[in-house]
């Protein structure tokens, strides 16, 4: 029996020489436009956020322009999400080109149906989100807190910069960052500022976090300091931009292209893998146990749950970024609660090597 093909076809747009969308990227598009949230344009298309947002990044990045901004918002905890002219402008192009293919072709442009009914659907929000940084920390504490209370989260993790973005959207209840200015030396709290939420959202203090070089049992190729990752036998895996751990990378590269009088981007060519991207640090140290790296850099926490070597770099603060208007809500208070309890203290203690709460854990250390 001869086989029955369904003719098909998709448009595309570029932007100097790079692809810039599809339908695909069309759709989450359309979504943000008619939803307004990021969070519903993922659960509306059957994507992850992190996807979604990955998404819009990439185009960013290509035009050097923003294609969605934070919508404001009441009382209720912030706006959400547009786009920009030049989101609307892309979009519009898109839909314009699609057009022209259907009337060239006389061919309607087949789309699935479930795509387009689901923006119409009401949008199943989870209970408590905490959008940012990775960290298993923040899996033990949610963990702690469904011993007492049922309910449904979401973790995503798409970075520090990620979170605070998601902050200032409306996206999310909490947010895991660990930033640190090279300017003042501090952590996370001058960041509140340059993501222009430093008037609606607080900051609570979480906790300290050893991170270094994650490498495989002996570590074979003797990594000791960022110097040797400019070895031709070293394979290093990076972690992805707007990521603390990535801004702490780059500042070490930084740094010695600064001893050495060579420009940064110089330098960085020169490390084998620095291009290639993972989005946790349990992806670095999969990486690493498959082969298709030496090293990367993560908490040791992890380092022992996957049984690498850790050798230690320095001590960070993450801490976590919420709405003030969220602060009302039960789940957020406990999360807070939860955060600063023995209990807590307790698990990280026989889980999480190289966590460690401290004084103030629990607290708000800044508020507008």
């Amino acid at each position: 029996m001869k086989p029955r093909f369904t003719p098909g076809f998709t448009a595309r747009l570029d932007y100097k020489g790079r692809y810039l969308i599809g339908e695909k990227e069309a759709w989450i598009l359309e979504g943000i436009q008619k939803i307004g949230s990021f969070m519903g344009t993922a659960k509306a298309l059957g994507i992850s956020y992190a996807h979604a947002w990955n998404t819009i990044n990439r185009i960013n990045k290509i035009l050097g322009d923003p294609v969605i901004e934070a919508r404001k918002g009441g009382e209720s905890g912030g706006g959400g999400a547009k786009l920009t002219e030049v989101g609307i402008s892309i979009l519009q192009e898109y839909k314009k080109l699609e057009k022209q293919l259907e009337e060239s072709l006389s061919y309607k442009i087949q789309k699935p149906k479930i795509k387009r009914k689901l923006f119409s659907h009401e949008i199943t929000v989870p209970d408590l989100s905490i959008i940012g940084s990775n960290c298993i920390g923040i899996e033990i504490l949610i963990e702690s807190m469904k011993k007492e209370l049922k309910f449904r989260s979401e973790l995503v993790s798409i970075g520090s910069s990620g979170g605070l973005a998601a902050v200032m959207l409306g996206e999310t209840d909490i947010a895991g960052i660990h930033l640190l200015d090279e300017e003042t030396g501090q952590y996370n709290l001058p960041f509140l500022k340059r993501y222009f939420i430093d008037d609606k959202a607080v900051l609570v203090k979480g906790y300290l976090r050893e991170q270094g070089f994650l490498t495989n049992v002996g570590n074979p190729k003797k990594i000791k300091s960022f110097e040797d990752l400019f070895s031709k036998d070293v394979k290093f895996v990076n972690r992805s931009l707007g990521s603390g751990t990535r801004s702490i990378i780059d500042r070490e590269i930084k740094r010695m292209a600064n001893v050495r009088g060579l420009k940064y981007k110089e330098l960085f060519k020169n490390i084998k893998g620095y291009n290639i991207e993972v989005n946790s640090h349990k992806r670095v140290a999969k990486t690493v146990i498959n082969g298709k790296a030496d090293v990367g850099v993560g908490i040791k926490a992890i380092a022992e749950r996957y049984k690498l070597d850790f050798i230690p770099l320095f001590e960070e603060n993450f801490d976590f970024v919420i709405d003030r208007n969220r602060l009302k809500k039960p789940l957020v208070s406990s999360f807070i609660k939860t955060l600063s309890s023995e209990r807590f203290k307790a698990e990280l203690e026989k889980r999480a090597s190289g966590i460690k709460v401290v004084n103030e854990t629990g607290s708000i250390i800044y508020e507008p």
